[in-house]
């Protein structure tokens, strides 16, 4: 099968669609299908190269006005040679200007918007319009939505779109790699940390990471443990670096912000904590919990993403509040015994989200797409 995946970046950007798409895109040639990504241009990368099999073609950009616009868009579509057409997210350039003439396009189409980060995070009546009224629609040029969480699944389908067309694929990782044996990283001699025990949390200060509402849920826990955070900060913005700092200090919670790590250092400081912890108020899905999981770590989250899907399936668990995260963060915390207990749990539920089983879902949905597309 030959597969063009569209997304906004790719390596050797960073973030959770680059993540995703390269995942995909691999365990896609690892079956012997062809794949070829479209994506923007990046500094120091060339506009065509390959990349572990992968065909990666990449456009330039130019401010028009408030927008991003990619050059020869449409143009470059029409020349690769695809079955199935798989584009990514949704208000962002590679979104909005192929939806407008995805019926126009050649071969069957599916999309993975990622679920609505906009509709959730800034609901504006133009956001509302956006995602109930238009994406449903200009959507039934693609011949299936392959979603990564139920929630997803669920808002699209009250939004209009067909629920015969939408399937639950869910996020895929590399899962031997977290399943090697790695030292554990002792975080406490290492950075000198106080408390006894260390929270770790994987994802920036970005605003929906709410970073905020962990050291909320930490305040009365503080004399027993610390919170860790990895990942970029992104300054002027809401929760980010410095406002949680200001608010860790004023509540006495210790706060060891550590910034992007290598994938080599990430393991082990997967190995090294204590506890996983998601404040996030958004996310598509919440590769870290994954991570987190595959490492033996029990997590407590908040309801974003996949987290009340993975805890159900064993290994952490979903609250809707500060005081509920607070208690439930003190049961785990109170007994080594449970958090093993529940990390084993973690470490078997995420090993069914390995790519390599991960992909047959969506090649199931390529294949319905196919269908649907010559029926």
């Amino acid at each position: 099968m030959r597969v063009l995946l569209i997304n906004h970046r790719f390596l050797p950007a960073e973030g959770g669609t680059e993540r995703w798409t390269h995942g995909l895109a691999q365990a896609l040639v690892k079956r012997g299908h062809q794949v070829s990504v479209l994506t923007q241009e990046e500094p120091g990368s060339p506009t065509e190269e390959e990349m572990g099999g992968v065909r990666v073609r990449r456009l330039a950009l130019r401010r028009v006005g408030g927008f991003r616009v990619p050059r020869r868009y449409w143009r470059t579509v029409r020349s690769i040679d695809y079955d199935i057409l798989h584009l990514s997210g949704n208000r962002i350039w590679c979104a909005d200007f192929l939806l407008p003439v995805a019926r126009l396009l050649p071969g069957a189409k599916v999309v993975t918007p990622h679920d609505f980060y906009q509709w959730m995070m800034e609901p504006s009546l133009r956001n509302r319009l956006y995602f109930e009224t238009y994406l449903p629609r200009a959507l039934r040029a693609f011949r299936g939505y392959l979603a990564l969480t139920e929630a997803e699944a669920r808002r699209i389908t009250g939004f209009g779109y067909p629920r015969d067309r939408v399937r639950v694929v869910g996020e895929g990782f590399d899962a031997v790699s977290f399943g090697q044996p790695v030292a554990p990283l002792d975080l406490r001699a290492r950075y000198a940390i106080d408390r006894p025990l260390t929270a770790l949390y994987v994802g920036g200060f970005w605003p929906n990471k709410r970073v905020d509402r962990l050291v909320e849920a930490l305040t009365p826990l503080r004399d027993e443990v610390a919170l860790v955070v990895v990942g970029r900060d992104l300054p002027g913005t809401a929760h980010d670096l410095s406002s949680v700092k200001a608010l860790a200090n004023q509540r006495g919670v210790e706060l060891l912000p550590l910034g992007p790590l290598p994938q080599s250092e990430l393991l082990r400081v997967y190995r090294g904590a204590d506890v996983y912890v998601q404040g996030s108020q958004y996310e598509g899905f919440g590769l870290a919990l994954l991570e987190a999981m595959a490492s033996g770590l029990p997590f407590v989250a908040f309801d974003a993403g996949a987290a009340e899907e993975l805890a159900r399936q064993g290994g952490g668990r979903v609250v809707s509040d500060v005081p509920a995260f607070t208690e439930a963060l003190r049961a785990l915390l109170g007994s080594e015994d449970a958090r093993r207990r529940a990390g084993a749990r973690a470490r078997e539920t995420a090993a069914g989200f390995d790519w390599d089983q991960v992909v047959m879902r969506y090649l199931e949905g390529y294949t319905q797409a196919l269908e649907r597309d010559r029926g």
